[in-house]
């Protein structure tokens, strides 16, 4: 049964490895643009069930409906849900921009009016829908109707309503609208804010290049279950059985390792691979017990991949290993290699019980893109001097709340420093860390923190004393934000992951909806458990899920074995860097760039290639020309060539650059109801821009094209009060705002 998602409850442990080594033509993915709600008062639209024929009763009403798709994140339509008899509701249906294919997460964004509810006794499965539909022609057809859970429903009806919660799911099928429905609930109303609906890519796997242990025909010769070491049989048969199943063709099948009598006969089974993968491919099993695993299991298993019968590497005491949950009840056991391997092999070395009659279906060797993003963001900078801001709310009291050493969360040392969280002689109010990313995270990435604990691990309960954010902000002349725009947050269970890694650290994280580049973690004052918690470092990841199911062979090895591309905004020029690990024959590399992700490449530069080499080499391109670009998104390959004029591309990679802020100036301000309201632009506008005018309620009061560097704007008729005027460049974008008072003269 589909859920939506809720990160609460039996969460699975995973382990993160942040290990940039080689890999397949797939390294730099670049992430789809997101889709977000569009058309305004045309974009919007208001389902109500009505009872009665000729006085007609209709169930609740919806304020604005246009707000909730006029591309304003700040702005909200609401849902107005009176007290009533439960089985009453009404729905609020958004188009998109454009239509979302399958996998992409659908949801919206929402909020609740007012104070605490007491929801205690209330039933609130299902009292909050979400779906998705197709138009076709005049009508629209249901693609998905989930559930909201029970847990994530009441953290949105029964909270304080500080916070904007993200209702989704992962969709299945295309769509073009969304909507929401809301339920009445017994003896209470309620108001519901409705931000925006989005869809965007989830990063579903289901096809990638690598090996399993698969064989049409399978034998002995395809497998194992003798126990060496050093090359030395400590035993023939080290308790597995049906081992022909972990190299038939069918992926279902299992093997069992049985439990671990003797310590000096550890259990093994080594499985062939279909081919051999390359150096940086992870090597692994998919495993199961018929029951739940975590991330304990690590610490009793040791996988080794051979070549030609030689042992090449060793996930070592389980340090380097991961953990994936799979559907089915599968897991996936796995770590990056750095050599060549034909062999994977799977050995126990504890006594643990839930290791007992540990099934085995196969091995694998698969390209890295399918456990993890390969190019994190993180808070890593060798000066990290103006990259972290200590932030802190008011307190009854305070007594040495605060962050110390708050840069080490900020330098280059991921591993072995960190900031620390003092918190235990205070009452209320909070103390934050914030931290700026070394790149530009998208829509769609996983936001988070890498924590620990000088004592006890932290649990789910302790989430909702934490609160993770994502921030932009006015671009600087180094390329990057300021941070003092709060894009999203997410705080309890039932909206932030709590996983462990292999080292004793946790991560605590959410799925972001909107582009940020500033991440910050706050923490309630005088929380005990939280008292000398360790901030390691911030991170942005486009990171994969599911498991691919059509594994095919990757591409005969390349002249040139690239291991890392990337593009990286420097103001609106962009940085090119590219790492290879050995050449043979080539001749040289051209940047080539496109504003859009699969044509209209130009050359923007040549480097001459280093011709043979067995060692790395590094290589960097700056494309000075992006800046006569607009701002925005851009998309770079490389062009390998070699001496015989063979070319070889590059998988894309997409960086996002941010214009200068845009200068708005509004005189007179404070204004009189009566008079024309100068607006100044710092810069001339390169296509119509465009200025609306919004009251402190989010209600649209006024908009008008702009085309020159001056115009006015008339404010008669508007009331007395704080307006926000805010200018949206020709693709919709909010490039600068200004806050307008009207004296009612």
């Amino acid at each position: 049964m589909l859920r939506l998602y809720s990160n609460s409850a039996t969460r699975l442990l995973r382990v993160l490895v942040c290990l940039l080594l080689s890999c397949s033509a797939q390294l730099a993915n670049a992430a789809s643009a997101p889709i977000y709600s569009a058309g305004g008062a045309s974009g919007a639209q208001t389902i109500r069930t009505c009872t009665g024929i000729l006085n007609p009763v209709c169930f609740g009403s919806v304020d604005n409906e246009e707000l909730a798709a006029d591309g304003n994140f700040n702005s909200a339509a609401t849902i107005d849900v009176p007290l009533s008899l439960v089985g009453n509701s009404i729905r609020l249906r958004v188009n998109l921009a454009s239509q979302a294919p399958a996998n992409y997460r659908a949801g919206v964004v929402v909020r609740r009016q007012g104070g605490v509810l007491n929801l205690l006794n209330i039933n609130l499965a299902g009292v909050l829908v979400i779906r998705t539909l197709k138009k076709s022609g005049s009508t629209s057809v249901v693609q998905e109707s989930i559930p909201v859970s029970a847990e994530l429903a009441g953290l949105v009806l029964g909270g304080s309503g500080s916070d904007p919660v993200r209702l989704e799911f992962v969709a299945t099928k295309p769509f073009d609208q969304i909507e929401i429905e809301a339920g009445a609930l017994l003896a209470l109303g309620y108001k519901l804010d409705v931000f925006y609906a989005y869809a965007i890519d989830a990063n579903v796997i289901n096809t990638a290049q690598g090996y399993l242990s698969r064989f049409d025909a399978p034998s002995t010769s395809n497998y194992s279950t003798e126990s060496k070491d050093n090359g030395i049989t400590l035993c023939v048969n080290s308790n597995v059985s049906n081992p022909l199943n972990a190299v038939d063709n069918s992926l279902t099948n299992y093997a069992t390792m049985g439990s671990l009598v003797d310590l000096s006969c550890p259990t093994t089974l080594q499985t062939q691979l279909e081919g051999t993968a390359p150096a940086g491919y992870d090597a692994g099993f998919v495993i199961g017990n018929g029951g739940l695993l975590d991330v304990s299991i690590l610490k009793g298993l040791r996988l080794t991949t051979y070549l030609n019968g030689v042992a090449q590497e060793s996930s070592g005491a389980g340090d380097l290993l991961s953990l994936k949950v799979l559907p089915g009840g599968q897991y996936a056991i796995n770590f990056p290699t750095t050599k060549r391997y034909d062999r994977v092999e799977i050995r126990r070395t504890s006594l643990l019980g839930v290791l007992d009659n540990l099934r085995v279906y196969y091995g694998f060797g698969l390209e890295p893109r399918v456990f993890r993003d390969v190019d994190p963001l993180l808070s890593q900078f060798a000066n990290p001097a103006g990259k972290f801001e200590v932030t802190t709310s008011s307190a009854v009291v305070c007594v040495n709340c605060s962050i110390t050493d708050p840069q080490l969360a900020a330098d280059n040392d991921l591993k072995n420093n960190y900031a620390t969280v003092q918190t235990t002689l205070s009452v209320g109010g909070t103390v934050g860390l914030k931290m700026r990313l070394d790149g530009a995270g998208q829509a769609g990435n996983t936001a988070g923190v890498i924590l620990g604990s000088g004592t006890e691990l932290l649990d789910l309960n302790v989430l909702s004393n934490i609160r993770v954010r994502t921030y932009t902000g006015t671009p600087t002349s180094n390329g990057n934000t300021d941070g003092s725009v709060l894009v999203e947050s997410a705080t309890g269970s039932a909206l932030l992951r709590l996983e462990l890694l292999a080292d004793g650290r946790q991560e605590i994280s959410f799925l972001t909806t909107r582009d940020f580049d500033w991440v910050e973690v706050e923490f309630a004052n005088g929380v005990s458990l939280l008292n000398d918690t360790r901030i390691y470092y911030g991170f942005a990841e486009d990171r994969p899920t599911g498991f691919p199911t059509n594994i095919v062979a990757p591409p005969a090895p390349l002249p040139v074995q690239l291991t890392a591309f990337n593009a990286r905004a420097n103001e609106l020029a962009v940085d090119v860097t590219w790492k290879t690990a050995a050449e043979v024959n080539s001749d040289y590399f051209e940047v080539e760039r496109s504003v859009t992700a699969n044509q209209g490449f130009v050359t923007v530069g040549r480097v001459q290639a280093a011709g043979n080499t067995s060692s790395g080499r590094e290589y960097a391109l700056r494309d000075n020309d992006a800046r006569q670009l607009p701002a925005g998104v851009l998309y770079y390959r490389l062009r390998q060539v070699d001496v015989d004029g063979t070319q070889v591309y590059s998988a894309v990679a997409v960086v996002t650059r941010k214009a200068a802020a845009v200068a708005l100036v509004l005189y007179p301000n404070p204004a009189g109801s009566s008079d024309l309201v100068q607006v100044t632009l710092g810069t001339l506008p390169s296509a119509d821009y465009e200025v609306a005018i919004y009251s402190l309620q989010g209600s649209l009061v006024s908009q008008q094209s702009v085309s020159a560097r001056k115009t006015t704007i008339a404010v008669q008729g508007l009331r007395a009060g704080i307006y926000q005027v805010i200018l949206r460049n020709a693709q919709g974008q909010q490039v600068a705002t200004q806050r307008l008072a009207l004296s009612g003269r």
